[in-house]
């Protein structure tokens, strides 16, 4: 059976149903990391694949590659064969990943596509003995996010038995890919907390942007300290006595409670919203609030009881003093002066102030935007932030 939703006109696909009802045990791995391998087992039966493997780089050379894996390939390298494999075989993977770092986003991949042809990769000694031991066959690679700091990709093997990989499989994967990008997003700061904490939900005020988490009804149960001083500022962003959030602008604080109640809905698996960015007018008339609303599910009960709902992330430009922008600054190889100029720009000052205070000249100001523009890959001081923030997740 397949489903079609109304307010999906936009796709030029047919979805199946395990399609939107992976979304719940998606978005649940994003605050467990240890429900990842049901995410995957679900996933792939959307996409009527055998393994699934979720790789995640951290920036730092010296980490070790984090991966999560379906039920089929964690059952497998828990095996005999699987250490076999892991020891002898599994390097010979290596290009393929490095060929998906180099892909941009959202762009699925077949094995065949990547150089080898496929009689060249079914005798490859790592092809060989998967198929023969696991069954299976043709792959899928995708990278997931778009930065050039982490790198995250996903690869879905399918059965021995098909020689080509079915196109009701490449639109599944395009269905589901902003889902899995938001929640290893989502999953780097919980794992963050996570890991120091013991906690995830409960450990808020560790997060240095503000974060508030809703429920359908758009009740707000929980909120950090840093969204606390951003509400009680009310400029823009309010939270009377209903226990809701409400923006200043009409319009605006009804596309707040349409993506509070999407989010929602994701998780249920009756929406396919992945995110919904909103900059919120200030009445000051200072930089707008930036509001990212996602998805989010949490089974095991860490406040009162299951959550489905939605998290709401909420930064006040002009207060940002948490980003860390010297592991920012050389991951991005900036330039001392390009560096200067990177925090001129995300404490808002203008071009010409910018040239000022740097005794320089308006064009090599603008000559210096551009090359950080370039080299991070935004357009302007909003993006740059959600940038730092994506990639360096401000957890203390």
């Amino acid at each position: 059976m397949w489903r079609n939703f109304s307010f999906l006109r936009k796709l030029t696909f047919v979805v199946k149903p395990e399609g939107y009802a992976s979304l719940t045990d998606i978005y649940d791995a994003a605050v467990n990391l240890g429900r990842w391998r049901r995410a995957l087992d679900a996933v792939a039966s959307a996409v009527d694949a055998k393994a699934i493997a979720l790789l995640i780089r951290r920036p730092d050379p010296a980490s070790k590659d984090l991966q999560m894996l379906n039920s089929t390939y964690l059952n497998f390298v828990r095996s005999p064969w699987g250490i076999y494999y892991g020891l002898r075989l599994s390097r010979l993977q290596d290009p393929d990943w490095d060929f998906l770092s180099r892909q941009p986003a959202h762009k699925p991949t077949a094995d065949t596509a990547i150089g080898p042809s496929a009689e060249e990769l079914d005798q490859r000694a790592d092809y060989a003995f998967l198929r023969k031991k696991l069954g299976v066959g043709r792959r899928l690679g995708v990278r997931l996010n778009s930065d050039s700091v982490w790198f995250d990709a996903m690869s879905v093997a399918f059965s021995a038995d098909a020689r080509v990989i079915p196109q009701s499989a490449l639109d599944g994967t395009r269905f589901l890919l902003p889902h899995l990008t938001k929640a290893v997003e989502i999953g780097r700061t919980f794992a963050q907390l996570k890991s120091r904490y013991s906690a995830v939900l409960t450990a808020l005020d560790r997060v240095k942007v503000g974060l508030a988490i809703a429920l359908p009804s758009g009740d707000i149960i929980v909120e950090n300290e840093e969204a606390k001083r951003i509400l009680s500022m009310k400029d823009g962003l309010t939270k009377p006595g209903d226990g809701q959030l409400r923006c200043h602008d009409t319009d605006q604080n009804a596309e707040l409670r349409d993506a509070v109640s999407k989010a929602a809905s994701t998780v249920r698996g009756e929406d396919s919203v992945s995110e919904c960015l909103i900059a919120l007018k200030r009445p000051s008339g200072q930089a707008s609030l930036l509001i990212d609303v996602a998805p989010l599910k949490d089974s095991k009960a860490e406040l009162d009881g299951p959550l489905e709902g939605a998290l709401i992330t909420i930064i006040d430009p002009e207060r940002v003093p948490y980003l860390k922008m010297d592991r920012f600054i050389a991951l991005y190889d900036l330039t001392a002066a390009e560096a200067d100029v990177c925090q001129l720009i995300l404490q808002g000052m203008p071009i010409n102030d910018i040239a000022e205070m740097r005794n320089t000249s308006p064009v090599t100001t603008k000559n210096q935007i551009a090359s950080i523009l370039n080299k991070t890959g935004v357009g302007r001081r909003a993006e740059l932030i959600r940038l730092v923030i994506r990639v360096l997740p401000p957890v203390d």
